[in-house]
């Protein structure tokens, strides 16, 4: 009996490591950031790290200097001059969540079961990059202006 030579739809490659999601202070603290914990992944928060008050550029940095994906709801981070040149200067890597309405566990669920695809995303995207995430979890790189 003859082997088929077509590979199965199975990928040799193993999957990217996930990296450690930022969750910008638009996001609370526990909601999110406790239902993804509990689903195995790494979360950093920003009230853990800086004052509420600071200003995107010191996140920005702090994200970029660590090598983590920041998600957000502000769309119009990727029109500020200030958190720009933050994004660029610290090869921040940031994920704008693209949902309406949509409550903490709805956007925990949306991240939860977009994991792999965030990583993928992540791995193969150089830094820096503004990708925005719609709620069928698609991703979509967003050019920097």
């Amino acid at each position: 009996m003859r082997k088929s030579k077509k590979r199965s739809g199975v990928s040799s490659r193993p999957p990217p490591d996930e990296p450690t999601l930022f969750l910008d202070r638009s996001l609370g603290k526990h909601i999110i950031a406790d239902r993804l914990r509990s689903e195995g992944m790494k979360v950093e928060v920003h009230d853990d790290h800086l004052p509420a008050d600071a200003p995107d550029e010191d996140w920005l940095a702090l994200v970029g200097r660590n090598g983590w994906v920041a998600i957000t709801k502000d769309r119009n981070i990727r029109y500020r001059a200030a958190e720009i040149d933050a994004i660029r200067i610290h090869s921040a890597r940031v994920v704008v969540i693209r949902m309406k309405n949509a409550s903490g566990s709805d956007l925990a669920e949306l991240l939860a079961k977009g994991r792999r695809r965030i990583a993928r995303f992540a791995a193969r995207t150089t830094a820096p990059f503004v990708a925005r995430m719609y709620g069928n979890g698609q991703l979509e790189n967003f050019p920097i202006l």
